[in-house]
């Protein structure tokens, strides 16, 4: 017998979830419903705008954050060896200026993470520092081209018999009961609406959702590994630069906590661009890989991640025992995405055993 489930939300983690859920139990008849699917651009359709790559942003005293982000990692690091996926290994590398330094008082053990062990980091030696860095270290990981892996994740779920639809922005969850395939009742009702979320009534959340601004270019350059600098004058700001399987890179980037505004901040595109140019001045240096002499622009984006106080949510609804959230992300998204669908399962199997729908 079949179980109608709906999943809100065509992003990475709603297409992630709706996928697991169907490989953990073939029973489930999923349709996932988003006002935005792969391939839209719009401001709130946060996925498309990502980097990314895997970093965890678990602190050392987060250990659930972490038991989901390690999920993540493994998975990622796998599915990398499918041509398809748009996933490749690369080497991570962080780097530190002297400001960065003097914000913690010259002890560079707080640049420790709690994945150090897991993705074999090393401490890097002086003569492999960028210009104007003190310190740095490299890890074992990843990145994905995210149009690919959108569109990855969408046929692997249209293959497996998901139904995906279109739909109005959803105004209250009890509607998305309705919105199921075959026109039946769903049984459970997943809600991954990121920021969108805010705009859903019917449920409440004693913590808020809100967007953080990021801004990035993609551009026609490249690089051999994920460059992360730290220690800018600007608080809320950084560099990282992610080369992409099929050509080219991300670099950004910011961090501006309730800014719902989508146009390019032009002087960021130029502190974005004269920072790619001072530590990865490969990137305009036509013997390396083939670049350009100058920063190829594609274009810029700006997208608003949806963050949530106190970290992601996944749970059953206290109200509403066939609802099960998982949204707030924040920037985390791809990172988490697997093991926060490893959550949901184990959520869905508990709210079915219990219910009497």
């Amino acid at each position: 017998m079949s179980i109608p489930v709906v999943v809100i939300g065509a992003g990475v983690v709603g297409l992630t979830t709706a996928l697991q859920l169907k490989r953990e139990n073939s029973a489930y008849d999923i349709t996932i419903v988003g006002t935005f699917l792969p391939g839209d651009i719009s401001l709130f359709y946060t996925s498309p705008f990502a980097g990314a790559n895997w970093h965890s942003f678990a602190s050392v005293e987060d250990k659930y954050l972490q038991e989901l982000d390690t999920v993540g990692y493994h998975e990622l690091m796998r599915l990398a060896d499918d041509p398809q996926s748009g996933i490749w290994r690369k080497p991570n590398a962080s780097y530190y200026t002297p400001q960065a330094l003097e914000e913690v008082n010259g002890d560079v053990s707080k640049f420790n993470d709690w994945f150090d062990a897991m993705t074999n980091t090393r401490i890097l030696p002086k003569d492999e520092l960028r210009p104007g860095t003190v310190f740095g270290k490299e890890s074992e990981g990843l990145v994905l081209s995210v149009p690919v892996y959108l569109t990855y994740l969408l046929q692997k779920c249209l293959a497996s018999g998901i139904v995906v639809k279109r739909v109005p922005q959803i105004t209250h969850i009890d509607h998305a009961r309705t919105l199921h395939s075959s026109s039946s009742s769903a049984k459970l009702v997943i809600n991954c609406a990121g920021l969108t979320a805010t705009k859903i009534g019917g449920f409440t959340d004693p913590k808020r959702t809100f967007p953080v601004r990021g801004q990035v270019m993609v551009v026609r350059n490249t690089v051999d590994k994920v460059i992360m600098v730290e220690g800018f004058k600007e608080q809320n700001e950084s560099l990282y630069i992610m080369p992409r399987k099929e050509g080219g890179a991300i670099i950004g980037g910011s961090f501006h906590a309730d800014i719902w505004d989508g146009t390019e901040d032009l002087g960021m595109t130029q502190r974005i661009v004269k920072r790619a140019l001072k530590y990865a001045p490969e990137l305009v240096d036509p013997s390396f890989k083939g670049n350009p002499d100058y920063l190829d622009i594609v274009r810029v984006n700006v997208g608003l991640r949806p963050f949530r106080e106190g970290g992601v949510r996944i749970e059953i609804d206290p109200s509403k025992k066939w609802l099960i959230h998982n949204y707030g992300a924040g920037g985390g998204g791809y990172q988490g995405s697997y093991g926060f669908a490893q959550r949901v399962c184990e959520l869905a199997r508990e709210a079915l055993s219990t219910s009497k729908l």
